[in-house]
């Protein structure tokens, strides 16, 4: 009987998934304003900072913390300077607005932030998925370029090249 040989397996070709790398809702802490204005519309500064000195910040060590008003309180920028400001010793990374606007930067962050020495001198292919937006595969093709042997695009199985490094004599 004939053994069967994976020839995909035997190629050291490496996949990379940047769909694993999306952040999820419950990945990361959403720091809303409204508990923190008078009558969840208004701003006033001294009680403001008051209950911005009782926070326990440490909370949000190494989290991902995208700040937002829920409501429609005309909320003055320095007020979201401010909270930035206390927020950044301890989290790992914050922006300002709505989930879903800041989603892809939350994940774009992620996906800097990876360590690619692992892939050096590798051949590595980019996991084609529709679910994957256009800006992230840039971002890790950016990271990517510097340690890769091959960087290909598609499955393992069946990739499209797109970057091969020129042998040095």
């Amino acid at each position: 009987m004939d053994t069967i040989i994976n020839k995909v397996e035997q190629s050291g070709i490496v996949t990379l998934d940047l769909l694993s790398y999306k952040p999820s809702k419950t990945d990361y802490f959403v720091f809303d304003m409204v508990p923190y204005l008078f009558h969840g519309y208004l701003l006033q500064e001294k009680l403001f900072r008051a209950e911005m000195g009782l926070i326990d910040w440490h909370q949000y060590r190494n989290k991902e913390v995208v700040l937002y008003c829920s409501n429609d309180a005309i909320v003055p920028y320095w007020a979201y300077v401010f909270i930035a400001s206390l927020l950044q010793p301890h989290a790992a990374f914050v922006c300002f607005g709505a989930w879903e606007d800041h989603q892809q930067l939350l994940w774009i962050q992620r996906i800097k932030a990876l360590d690619y020495s692992i892939y050096e001198n590798k051949k590595v292919v980019l996991k084609a998925s529709s679910d994957v937006p256009e800006a992230i595969y840039v971002a890790a093709t950016a990271k990517l370029m510097e340690q890769v042997q091959s960087l290909m695009w598609g499955e393992a199985g069946s990739p499209l090249m797109i970057y091969k490094r020129k042998k040095t004599i």
